[in-house]
């Protein structure tokens, strides 16, 4: 007992950080969804109106939902394959690996803002995109590329791979160092190519960094809010329109927190939907309860 009450006593700050600012605003957030309030009055019950009104009277709520799970997946996608090919690259010991390494992980330590506005100047009529195609005599392909509502979302994305391409590199090589040697120079002594080591044995044993990366990002992309907020507010006609958007515009440009509430009881849903169906699919709590 003594034993136990140690432990605690060391766990308490932690746990009461996590009741103040996570347990009780998703509590109070979860409550607030069945009341009508501006931010000033007192709060008044209304029920289930606000989700009635959410399935079936938002004509917006669908667009952000898609919206929002699109921009999850391809951005996961994305990071995750360019973060994999870096880190196999550097895990190689390519000449100058420690400065690739560096270049490849600043953007991960920028303000989303700070990177936000960066790609507005270079998504610009006059930015960095246009002024290369016109060196390439390519005038014909000129966008105002967030502007147009055919490529907004994807140009978001594109800002999304290019910042944390990074950050998952800093997994895989994690998970790489933590790979036997003795495995690698075995292979290498039968005769295996650098190409079937990788996809016999790099890629398997890297199953647990998978899951980790996969969880965390499609958490994260659903979260996403500045990145979206500062470089197309939205739009163009809510092209890129997210549920955290919609919920920030609800809250605090129209004064319904509520039903703004309701939108973040269900970003939470989503998310828990996606990992749930990821651990299951890849059998990844089993191999747990096994160890």
């Amino acid at each position: 007992m003594r034993e136990q009450l140690a432990d605690t006593t060391f766990l308490l700050p932690a746990i009461i950080f996590i009741v103040l600012f996570i347990i009780w605003p998703i509590i109070q957030s979860l409550a607030l969804s069945f009341f009508r309030w501006d931010g000033v009055g007192p709060w008044k019950f209304i029920g289930l109106y606000n989700y009635e009104k959410m399935f079936t009277r938002d004509k917006y709520f669908y667009l952000a939902l898609k919206n929002t799970v699109l921009f999850a997946v391809v951005t996961t996608i994305g990071e995750m394959s360019i973060g994999l090919v870096l880190a196999i690259l550097i895990d190689l010991g390519i000449r100058g690996w420690k400065f690739f390494r560096f270049v490849f992980f600043l953007p991960v330590a920028l303000s989303q803002v700070a990177i936000s506005l960066l790609w507005v100047r270079i998504y610009a009529r006059n930015g960095l995109i246009n002024r290369l195609l016109e060196i390439l005599h390519l005038e014909s392909l000129h966008h105002v590329w967030l502007g147009d509502a055919r490529y907004a979302l994807w140009c978001v994305c594109l800002v999304s791979i290019w910042q944390y391409g990074g950050w998952h590199m800093i997994f895989f090589l994690a998970g790489m160092q933590n790979i036997d040697s003795q495995i690698y120079e075995s292979a290498k002594m039968d005769g295996a190519t650098t190409m079937r080591r990788i996809f016999s044995f790099t890629l398997p044993l890297l199953k647990n960094v998978f899951f980790i990366i996969i969880t965390l990002s499609l958490i994260l992309g659903f979260k996403n809010f500045d990145l979206v907020y500062v470089l197309t507010t939205g739009g163009p006609a809510h092209a890129t329109e997210v549920l955290a958007t919609q919920m920030y515009q609800h809250a605090f440009d129209v004064h319904h927190y509520g039903y703004a509430s309701v939108i973040g009881v269900i970003m939470v849903v989503v998310a828990l939907i996606f990992s749930i169906f990821y651990i299951r699919l890849t059998g990844y709590r089993k191999e747990i309860a096994e160890l």
